[in-house]
Parts: structure tokens; sequence; C-alpha cells
């Protein structure tokens, strides 16, 4: 019962502490938005989109494997094996910070090469924004260990404080210079540095019990990559060739404009996704791996109450982002009516990320590659065929074909998967006894929390 609460209230704190920085960062952000949007043009805006989706195409490369080996460093440390998951953990971290290095330099050696097309002033973005190679390497290998000693409340702050600081820079060019952009880029990254160098402080700390542990002689990092964690690395390039393709095709087959238009649809929906509340999962479940029964009813509680939040966020979006949008931003009031259309894709979106933490847990990499590798093969003359076709609505019903093939993918493979994890449709609906058990224990944690917040000022 003791470790039951223990999962409880881990889970409860954490996600308590992302909702509140979450909330917090959101309006911190609509800020932010509402000097970007209002400063740049579609065309800037589109453009801004197409740059950050080109670099995220290189950053993958920073990610391979992560989540796998972070997956294991956790794995090992609730084992006891603190020196196999030191030694893990400095051996992802060289990989990222030679990867992270590589990259800048390579984008600093090959821009020059793209005068021809770009203009300097876009080569020199390009560079800005290379920086972040370096930064996502060090933020990756720091959170793991954060996520490790749980500190939710640390990693949740972040986001917040890099909205406040980007907030800053961007009012500094508002009052000083001008919004153009180029600010636009010299917030995102300057900003990202800030909360970074905030971060290391707490990193020391969480990092300070292995001081006194002495690394494992052992090599694991090759051994994962040949073995389970392959899947993860084929499934997070093949993850990113379809959001590149997208930006791309529709700047080929419509225009810029048209990146900056779809793209505020789908970033609405993707943070309404973002309040699910599932972050602290990926760190608790692996923890519970040997408690087969518990993880199961994690499982059935968490996909329930995951599509009804879902759900729910959708009808109320609904209604109140058009009037925010219609009266904030107007020029992309014409994003909403596929904003809408793809607020029905949120349930399916809950129930693909409940379950991909689970199949990380229980290292099932290999269907989460040939799932991601399913989405491309159907993504990409999708594009072809819908976009001429519908323009962007036919990214709307690209978008509801890909996701639904997703779900019924993986009603599929949990259904015949070991440990057995299936959740079938009347413990998905139905609501009982122990509903208003789990309930309960919700509002008890919820108030402990607020207490212990409230005493501490």
């Amino acid at each position: 019962m003791e470790k039951n609460n223990n999962f409880s209230r881990s889970y409860f704190v954490g996600e308590l502490s992302y909702g509140f920085w979450d909330t917090f960062a959101k309006i911190i952000g609509v800020i932010n938005t509402f000097f970007i949007i209002s400063s740049l043009t579609r065309y800037e805006y589109g453009s801004f989109q197409l740059l950050l989706s080109s670099y995220s195409g290189l950053a993958v490369l920073l990610g391979v494997g992560g989540g796998v080996v972070a997956n294991d460093i956790i794995r090992y440390e609730a084992e006891g094996r603190n020196a196999d998951a030191k030694k893990l953990f400095y051996e992802i971290f060289y990989v990222k910070i030679a990867i992270g290095f590589l990259l800048l330099f390579a984008t600093f050696c090959f821009t020059p090469f793209l005068s021809a097309k770009y203009g300097p002033d876009y080569i020199s973005l390009i560079r800005i924004i290379s920086f972040l190679f370096i930064h996502d390497a060090l933020l990756g290998v720091m959170k793991v260990v954060l996520e490790m000693r749980k500190m939710f409340n640390f990693i949740a702050s972040r986001t917040s404080v890099a909205k406040i600081a980007q907030l800053v820079i961007l009012l500094y060019f508002y009052f000083f210079n001008h919004v153009n952009l180029r600010a636009v880029v010299i917030s995102l990254v300057g900003s990202l540095f800030v909360t970074l160098a905030l971060l290391v402080p707490q990193f020391l700390k969480a990092y300070s019990p292995w001081s006194i542990v002495k690394k494992s002689s052992n090599n694991f990092l090759i051994k994962i990559m040949t073995s389970h964690g392959k899947w993860g690395i084929f499934q997070q390039i093949t993850g990113k060739i379809t959001p590149i393709f997208e930006a791309w095709s529709i700047k080929l087959f419509i225009n810029t404009e048209a990146v900056a238009i779809y793209s505020v649809a789908q970033t609405i929906v993707g943070t309404i996704a973002g309040f699910l509340p599932t972050k602290t999962l990926a760190v608790l479940v692996p923890l519970e791996i040997k408690n087969e029964e518990k993880l199961k009813k994690i499982y059935t509680y968490g996909m329930k109450y995951l599509v009804a939040i879902a759900t729910l966020s959708g009808l109320v979006a609904y209604f109140t982002v058009p009037i925010l949008i219609d009266f904030f931003f107007k020029k992309y009031i014409v994003s909403m009516p596929y904003f809408k259309v793809l607020l029905l894709t949120l349930p399916m979106l809950a129930i693909m990320s409940m379950s991909s933490i689970f199949f990380v847990a229980f290292r099932k990499q290999k269907f989460a590659f040939f799932q991601k590798v399913l989405k491309t093969v159907i993504s990409i003359p999708l594009y072809l065929l819908l976009l001429p076709m519908l323009g962007l609505w036919g990214l709307v019903v690209h978008n509801f074909i890909i996701t639904f093939v997703m779900v019924v993918s993986v009603y599929v493979y949990m259904k015949n998967m070991t440990p057995r994890l299936f959740v079938n449709l009347h413990d998905m609906v139905v609501f009982g006894k122990e509903d208003m058990v789990f309930l309960s224990g919700f509002l008890e944690n919820t108030k402990k929390v607020f207490l212990r917040f409230k005493n501490k000022f």
C-alpha cells in the first residue's frame, strides 16, 4: 500500500507541478505569441516555421536513443545498479555532446552553399538557431538525472522561465529596436540558454548522490543500441521525416503563408494536448516495471481519464479559442475552421500518448519503430494526393486518417502484447466504485500538495 501511495504521491505532485508551470508558461507564451504574430507577416511567420522544421529535422540526431537510454538508466537505478546507471549516463553524455558540436560545425560550414537560393539574412538566422544543437545536447543529459531524482518541479518550471526570458528579450527589441524575424530567432535561442544556465545548480544537486559511486567498467550503450535500442533510433529518425515533409509540401503545393495558417491551427491543438497529465509517467512507470498488476491498473485508469480529459478540453477549446483568436490575432481567424475539426483528434492523441509511455517502459521499441514506418509510408503518398486536391483541408483529412490508423495499430498490438495491459471499451466508458475511490484519492493528494505549498509561503 505504501508503494502505491508513493507512486500516487509522486504522480500527483509531479503532474500538479507540470500543470501549474505549464499554465503559467502558456500565459506568458500568449504574450510572446502576441508580439511575434502581430509583428511578423504571415509570410515571415511561415518562414519561421520552415526554419524550425528544418532545425528539428537535424536535431533528431541529438535525440537518437535518448528515450531508450533514459529509460534504462532509470531502470538500473531502480534495481540498485547505481554504478551501471552512472556509466550509461556518461556514455550518452559524451555521444550527445559530440553530436551537438558536430552539427553546429556542419551548419556553419555548409550554409554558404545555400546563399544562391537564400539571402544573407536567412543564412544568418540558420547559424543563430544552430547554437540550439549545443543547448539540446546539454539539456537532454541533464533532464535524465533530474527526472530520475523526481525533481519534476524544476523541469516543469523550465518552460516558464524560458518564456519569461524570451518576453524580456522581445520587449527589448520592441522598445529599443524592432521585432522582426531576426529578433524572434534571437529571443528563442537566448531564452533557452538562460534557462539552461539556471538549471545547472539543480542538476549538480541531483547528480550529487552519484559523486560517491564508482562508474561501472562495463560498456552498455553499444549493446543497448544494437538490441532493443536500435528500434528507438529508427523510430525517432522516421518520426521526423513526416513533419519536415509536411511543412515543405505546404510551401511547395500552396505557399509560405499557408504554412503559417495551418501551423497556428496545429500548434493550438498540440498545446491543448500538451496539458494532458502524462509527463511524469515516463519516469514513474519504469520504476514499477516489476509490478505487472499495478501497471495494468495505471494503464487502465490513465487511458480512461486521459481520453475523458482530452474530450472535455476539446469541447471547451471549440468555443473559447476562436473568440480569443478573433480578438487578438484577426489575421489568423482563417485558421479556426481547420482548428475546430482537428480538435476531434484529441482523444486519439491521448490514447497514443499513454500507450507510447508503456511501449518504451517495456522495451517494445520494435513495434514503435514499425508504427512510425507505417505512418511515413502512408503519409507521404497522402500528402502528394490530398494537398494538390484539397489544399489545407487535405492536411486535415490526412491528419485524421493517420491518427486513426495509429490508434488501430495500438489497439491490435496491445490486445496481444505480453504483459497484457489491454483495456477494453467497457473499462474505458464505464465509471464505477473503483473510480470513486481513485478520484477521492486524487482529491486527497491534491489537497495535501496545496496545503504543503501553502505552508511554504
